[in-house]
């Protein structure tokens, strides 16, 4: 029931309701491979940053799984809006996903970056490197 609802309100054109279909994937199951699925697609194509933005942060409570730990650094090279970017960041640390070293060093070579990122990025790099 939990995965019906939570894939539902991640679907609706509301970023009201998307944004409480992210709330309703806190009670999802980590091996819930359609929830955690849904959630990756929401980080990468939502056109709301807050949902996008929530989505991160669901993501990390999920972050044992390896789906989790590739969906977050793929979606590195994926976002332009410099909050995800950051929070995707964050959450890789926070993961201790050291194996993102080479997206981050990707991102971080990129000639668009913002600045706040691009530093972020170094201090992730440092951190993940102890």
């Amino acid at each position: 029931m939990r995965q019906l609802v939570t894939l539902s309100l991640l679907q609706q054109q509301s970023a009201s309701e998307r944004l409480r279909g992210v709330t309703w994937s806190y009670r999802a199951e980590p091996t819930d491979v359609q929830v955690l699925s849904a959630l990756l697609q929401t980080v990468n194509t939502d056109p709301s940053v807050d949902v996008r933005l929530a989505a991160v942060e669901s993501l990390k409570n999920l972050g044992e799984s390896p789906v989790v730990r590739r969906g977050l650094e793929r979606a590195l090279t994926k976002q332009e809006s410099p909050l995800v970017q950051i929070s995707l960041v964050d959450a890789i640390v926070e993961l201790r996903d050291s194996s993102a070293v080479p997206a981050l060093k990707a991102l971080r070579a990129s000639e668009k970056l913002d600045p706040y990122v691009s530093k972020r990025i170094d201090q992730a790099l440092q951190s993940l490197a102890q």
